[in-house]
């Protein structure tokens, strides 16, 4: 045979063998992902008394009498993953988004945007989020942002992920879930719902109707 001819075959060999060696690493580190996904978002589905979707990455359930989730996101700002925590509860109104990021010096304070097409949400949102933030991340080193969508009725939190693990645990999750539920009567009042101060669809007297979350 051809010298040539046999090393070109051996060649093709070699390729093959590399993209079939490639295809089943891909495949088992699909499968190890999967797997450790899996085990991050079990507590938090058991934390809501709700159910793991591992192809959207995501745990929806219930937590103080709202609709609730937990899911890893692609970040809309670029490359990068979030994980987005949110409850439903709508006051119709006008959509806003409070972002927080750290600033390049640390002696300075975070930068603070604030949108929203109605110019008097931010006076009406009387929130002290520094004090708010402190039992989920370091408010000034740690970028995340909260938003409401009136559309869906949804109040969000979301903080960039370090790593495909970087999910929060149960006590953090619980964390987020209750800033989203302290905010839902403010964003309610900010934006003249009716029932402003409900809290998960309940009357203020009917503490003893609400499920433990503690």
């Amino acid at each position: 045979m051809n010298p040539y001819v046999s090393f070109s075959i051996a060649m093709c060999l070699v390729v093959l063998l590399s993209l079939g060696a490639t295809a089943y690493l891909a495949v088992m580190f699909n499968r190890r992902g999967k797997v450790d996904l899996g085990e991050a978002l079990a507590p938090l589905a058991e934390l809501i008394e709700g159910e793991v979707d591992l192809e959207e990455a995501r745990v929806e359930g219930r937590y103080a009498g709202h609709l609730a989730e937990g899911r890893v996101a692609r970040a809309a700002e670029g490359p990068g993953r979030v994980f987005q925590t949110s409850i439903v509860d709508a006051a119709g109104g006008t959509a806003w988004e409070r972002t927080s990021t750290p600033a390049k010096l640390d002696a300075e304070p975070p930068h603070v945007s604030f949108f929203s097409v109605d110019p008097n949400l931010k006076v009406s949102l009387p929130v002290d989020w520094d004090r708010v933030m402190e039992p989920i991340l370091q408010p000034r080193a740690d970028r995340y942002r909260v938003d409401y969508d009136p559309a869906s009725g949804r109040l969000r939190f979301q903080r960039p992920m370090r790593t495909r693990r970087d999910i929060p645990n149960p006590e953090a999750f619980r964390h987020q879930l209750d800033l989203l539920v302290a905010l839902g009567p403010m964003n309610r009042r900010a934006q003249g719902a009716p029932d402003a101060d409900w809290v998960g669809g309940r009357r203020p007297g009917d503490a003893d109707a609400l499920p433990h979350h503690g």
